[in-house]
């Protein structure tokens, strides 16, 4: 973590300008990882005051607060079993373009997302990151962004989990 600390400090010492980055870590780690984070973030408040964000909580509130949303799954995956999973990608996908999308609160200089696993099988990260690290037509990032991530990775590829190799992050790393 002292990687991602010292770059953290280069950052806000650089205007933090808004981008992303993707901290790898070892995926055996991300327990322990998860209790770290809150701690690290009171640790950065001098250096780069951080929001840290847990995707799999904040996509469970999304879920949550959607009227009727999980009984409509319940019934269309009875007619239409892979429909359910389709339904919850977009909705994940939408949750993390808005919150990627959605001011920092002062004193916030940067935000840290944590629990990438809990999102990996709907949404490909990868895509989102790039796309908005790059400045595409879709790109409406707020701040800058820390991708905590529970894998494997190198200047080829990441691999969330071991769960999904990805050659496409174009996203650079800490």
């Amino acid at each position: 973590m002292t990687d991602l600390r010292v770059y953290l400090a280069e950052w806000a010492q650089s205007d933090a300008k808004p981008g992303i980055r993707v901290f790898v870590y070892p995926p055996e780690w991300e327990a322990r990882m998860l209790t770290r984070f809150p701690s690290f973030a009171a640790d950065c408040t001098s250096v780069c005051p951080l929001d840290v964000i847990d995707l799999g909580q904040g996509f469970l509130a999304e879920v949550e607060g959607r009227a009727g949303f999980v009984e409509q799954l319940t019934d269309v995956e009875r007619q239409r079993p892979t429909r359910p999973l389709h339904d919850l990608g977009v909705v994940a996908r939408r949750y993390l373009e808005r919150l990627l999308a959605s001011p920092l609160e002062t004193p916030r200089r940067a935000r840290l997302l944590v629990n990438l696993g809990a999102l990996a099988t709907l949404v490909s990260y990868s895509t989102i990151a790039n796309a908005l690290n790059e400045g595409g037509p879709d790109s409406a990032l707020a701040g800058p962004t820390v991708l905590a991530f529970p894998g494997e990775g190198d200047d080829r590829l990441l691999n969330l989990m071991r769960l999904r190799a990805d050659t496409n992050y174009r996203v650079p790393r800490i």
